[in-house]
C-alpha cells in the first residue's frame, strides 16, 4: 500500500512539474528572458582550460545547477520537464528517493553554475521536492569570465568574445573609456577581422612588419570612432532602443554592400553613414529608419549573424 500512495505522489508530482514547465516557457516568452537549460560542451568549448580539477563531495545548492551537459533541450531553466516520456522514469526516481535515496549525482561547475554531467532526472525531482541541496561529485574549471545561474547563453557568449578580443587587442589597456559593447554574439571576430585587414594593408603600404597594437590604434581612432560619432550625431542610437553604437557600427559594416546597392556605392564606412545622415537630415530620421528596417523587412534592427535578402520596393 506505501508503495502504491508514493507511487500515486510521484505521478501527481510529475504532473504538476509538467504544468509549471509550461508555465515557465510561457512567462520566458512573455518577457524575455531564457528558459533552457545551459548548454556545457557549449560554453566549455568557450574555456581555455579544457580539464577540470575534481573537487570531491559536496551539498550543492539546486538553485546554482542551471546547464547540462546531453539534456539541455529536456528540461527548463529549473529542470522542469519538457516530455509526458519522462513519466516512468520519474516515479521510479521519486520511489527510489523515499526508500533508499539516490546516490550522489555528477556535475561540472563553471563559476557559479554547476551543469549535469549525470543525474538530470534525479535534479529534476529534488526540484520539484523543493529540496535545497544535492549531493553530488563535483569537477570545477577555473572561472575565466562571471558565469552566474540567471545568465542567458548570449550573454555568456558575449563575455568569451569580449575576453578573447581585449585579450588579443588590449584595447581596455590603450583606450580605456572604449565602448566596444555588443547585444549579439559572434560580433566580436568581425572587429578581429577588421583589424587584421588594416594590418595587412598597413604592412604593405610601409613595407615592413607594424606592431600589432599600431594597428588596433589606428582601427580604433581612424575607423570606429568616426562612424560612431556619425551614429550619434545623426541620433540612430534612439531609434533603435536596447542596441548599442558598437551594434550599429559592425551593422553598416555587415550590410555595406546592399546599403550601397541602394544608397550609393561608398569607399568607407564613414562614407556610407555620413550620406546616410546627410540624406535624411535633421526631421527624417523616422524616414531613414523605416527605409533601413524595410530594406530587411521587419521592424528591428536585423539580426548581425547572417545578411538578410533585400527588398527592391520604394519608400
Amino acid at each position: 500500500m506505501d508503495n502504491i500512495l508514493v507511487r500515486q505522489t510521484a505521478i501527481r508530482n510529475f504532473e504538476q512539474a509538467r504544468r509549471r514547465a509550461w508555465q515557465e516557457q510561457l512567462s520566458a516568452r512573455l518577457t524575455g528572458r531564457d528558459s533552457h537549460l545551459l548548454p556545457f560542451e557549449q560554453i566549455r568549448a568557450k574555456l581555455k582550460q579544457k580539464n577540470p580539477m575534481y573537487r570531491g563531495l559536496q551539498a550543492v545548492p539546486l538553485a546554482q545547477i542551471a546547464g547540462s551537459v546531453g539534456r539541455y533541450k529536456e528540461f527548463t531553466r529549473h529542470f522542469l520537464p519538457l516530455h509526458d516520456s519522462f513519466r516512468q522514469r520519474w516515479i521510479d526516481i521519486e520511489a527510489l528517493a523515499v526508500s533508499r535515496g539516490w546516490p550522489p549525482v555528477e556535475l561540472y561547475q563553471i563559476g557559479d553554475v554547476y551543469f549535469v554531467k549525470d543525474g538530470n532526472h534525479r535534479v529534476a525531482v529534488a526540484q520539484q521536492l523543493a529540496m535545497d541541496t544535492v549531493e553530488a561529485h563535483v569537477w570545477a574549471f577555473p572561472e575565466e569570465v562571471r558565469i552566474g545561474p540567471e545568465d542567458k547563453l548570449d550573454e555568456l557568449l558575449i563575455r568569451f568574445g569580449e575576453r578573447r578580443f581585449l585579450e588579443l587587442t588590449g584595447l581596455d589597456q590603450s583606450r580605456p573609456d572604449h565602448q566596444l559593447t555588443f547585444t549579439t554574439p559572434g560580433r566580436y571576430t568581425e572587429l578581429l577581422a577588421q583589424i587584421s585587414d588594416l594590418h595587412e594593408k598597413l604592412n604593405h603600404i610601409d613595407g615592413k612588419t607594424l606592431p600589432y597594437e599600431e594597428a588596433v590604434a589606428a582601427w580604433y581612432d581612424l575607423l570606429y570612432l568616426p562612424v560612431v560619432q556619425i551614429i550619434h550625431d545623426a541620433g540612430l542610437l534612439e531609434q533603435f532602443p536596447g542596441r548599442t553604437e558598437a551594434d550599429l557600427f559592425v551593422w553598416l559594416s555587415l550590410f555595406r554592400a546592399q546599403l550601397g546597392d541602394r544608397y550609393g556605392d561608398y569607399d568607407n564606412l564613414e562614407e556610407l553613414a555620413r550620406a546616410l545622415a546627410s540624406e535624411y537630415g535633421e526631421g527624417g530620421l523616422d524616414k531613414i529608419t523605416r527605409q533601413v528596417r524595410r530594406l530587411f523587412g521587419q521592424e528591428a534592427l536585423p539580426p548581425l549573424d547572417t545578411p538578410a535578402e533585400l527588398e527592391d520596393e520604394e519608400e
